[in-house]
């Protein structure tokens, strides 16, 4: 869930199809097999499983890729989320640039091929050129070397910090089948989908399901369950209804709006699990823009005159947590004493009039000083986000109050990719976003990076600051974690002083799992299911 790419959701990601005619052909279920449904809504369902650049830019691609493909090593559950070996059984470095990895000797591709440095390497090679969203720098190596056919060594561009080894997240693919397709991944059908995974794909329907049969033949541990299904649906309600009478057990991301809790509360089969969320939802604020958006008592009056409770209350029911920082509160680098932009539409007041903005023509709108024009700001958020559209409608009654015109735009989410991403275009003032950073989160702050222009950048507020860029840098690199630490809180707190961001909410991920049939579900930030939490689908059992 991560980068510029993974944002920008095509239109032929999304596949319109009438839910009464999702299952007509949905699999007949295996004769005494155990099979776990996992339910998805039509607009999370892949045009392809088998396109590259989709795996990431979908829900239901974040959690098929992870069944059929394994990863050098795995980000492990809650709530320690330690680095566990998977393809490779450990790692050693002495600088944190210089990597070497000893691969399993016994794991095998779905067509019986040995798991080789050499599938690796090519991964390595050519995943991330094909397919951008793949890049990032724990995977950007100055040298590749095959050691023997099950260890590898590898140079980074530059030392890696953190406590996490490098190349998290990516599938590794088999080179025998892949390489005629070097040049480009994305045009490769890939048919059969051969991997190294716990899980073999069986059938793919896009717009109906996608079929998945447990790998008895698996190098590690064999799944408890024969199949996974991925059922998709017309839409929330009927997924809803589907996991009430038992044609899934659970659904696949995001799962329930508060709204809905009643309507499974009382099911003596269901359990309703609340985990903390995942992704964090922010205001941009647009610093290209000749606006008074660029003075920075603007941005200081609008993150007093945004009621958090409010918006918490009426849009999430209080299933929601207020936030300012883009680490999450439970992580060891998060800075608990950054300056609080609390509701106190007085103070926003207050910070309005002192840098000159009153309401001069008395029609209840504030005056821009250098232009003398009404305070006009335009924002923007995906039409797609219902609950953030209803945040954008709540923002400008509060805003008005302070004396700020906001006019919304609900943008389809291409659109509104193209504008946030653009920002020296001008077409809006500040937008209401977000992102799923995870614990790896190094990434994120990429967003602040000094803006590099020609659209290329993650950079949406077009801030620019060489001081923050050269912390960034130090993070980066920094082994220490103690330092690093040192080095976070700082970062954190110059975004908050300097906001091109203003950090909202987290809300939380409210999962129905049924219970009457099968036990294991794990929760993790973002739910039981979820881009960092594969390990339901990968330890779900049958209730005896």
């Amino acid at each position: 869930m991560r980068k510029k790419q993974f944002f920008i959701i095509k239109a032929t990601i999304v596949l319109a199809c009438a839910a009464i005619l999702m299952f007509q052909f949905a699999p007949a279920a295996s004769a005494k097999k155990v099979r776990f449904n996992v339910g998805f809504t039509i607009e999370q369902t892949l045009n392809s499983p088998r396109a590259t650049e989709s795996w990431q830019y979908t829900s239901m691609g974040c959690a098929f890729w992870p069944l059929v493909y394994d990863q050098l090593w795995i980000m492990g559950p809650a709530p320690d989320y330690k680095a566990l070996p998977m393809l490779a059984t450990h790692w050693e470095t002495k600088d944190r640039k210089t990597w070497r990895f000893y691969l399993n000797k016994d794991a095998k591709f779905h067509d019986g091929k040995p798991v080789t440095a050499h599938d690796v390497k090519f991964t390595m090679t050519h995943l991330v050129k094909s397919v951008p969203s793949f890049d990032s720098p724990d995977r950007q190596c100055d040298s590749i070397t095959v050691i023997d056919d099950h260890t590898i060594e590898f140079t980074l561009t530059a030392t890696l910090g953190g406590g996490y080894p490098p190349v998290n997240w990516m599938p590794i693919l088999p080179k025998h089948i892949w390489e005629p397709y070097k040049e480009d991944f994305t045009a490769f059908d890939n048919e059969k989908a051969i991997g190294s995974g716990p899980y073999i794909l069986r059938e793919f329907k896009g717009k109906q399901y996608v079929w998945f049969e447990a790998n008895k033949e698996y190098w590690g541990k064999v799944p408890a369950v024969d199949e996974i299904v991925y059922k998709s649906y017309g839409g929330q309600e009927a997924l809803n209804l589907a996991l009430k009478k038992g044609e899934v057990e659970v659904m696949g991301y995001f799962g329930i709006q508060a709204v809905n809790i009643p309507y499974f509360k009382n099911d003596k089969n269901i359990k309703i699990i609340v985990s903390d969320g995942i992704a964090l939802t922010w205001l941009t604020f647009n610093l290209h823009k000749v606006s008074p958006i660029q003075d920075l008592n603007v941005r200081k009056a609008i993150m007093h005159g945004t009621d958090r409770d409010k918006i918490i209350d009426l849009i999430y029911q209080g299933y929601a947590k207020k936030v300012d920082s883009f680490i999450y509160p439970e992580l060891p680098e998060y800075n608990p004493n950054l300056p609080k932009y609390d509701y106190n539409p007085e103070k926003a007041k207050q910070i309005l009039d002192k840098a000159g903005y009153v309401d001069k023509d008395n029609d209840g709108i504030r005056n821009d000083p250098k232009t003398g024009k009404n305070m006009k700001l335009d924002l923007i958020t995906g039409s797609d986000w219902i609950d953030m559209v209803k945040m954008a409608n709540l923002l400008n009654q509060q805003l008005k109050n302070i004396g700020i015109q906001v006019v919304v735009q609900s943008l389809d989410l291409d659109t509104y990719y193209s504008y946030v991403y653009a920002p020296t275009e001008d077409k809006w003032d500040f937008a209401i976003g977000g992102e799923e950073p995870g614990p790896y989160a190094d990434w994120i702050w990429e967003l602040s990076r000094s803006y590099a222009g020609g659209g290329e950048g993650w950079n949406q507020s077009y801030y620019n600051n060489p001081k923050f860029d050269d912390l960034l840098n130090k993070l980066s690199a920094e082994t220490d974690m103690a330092k690093r630490k040192e080095i976070s809180f700082a970062m954190q707190q110059k975004i908050s002083e300097d906001l091109p961001y203003g950090v909202i909410m987290r809300a939380d991920v409210i999962d129905p799992v049924r219970t009457d049939k099968f036990k294991g579900y794990v929760p993790t930030m973002g739910g039981v299911i979820c881009w960092i939490n594969p390990w339901t689908l990968l330890d779900i059992k049958p209730v005896k």
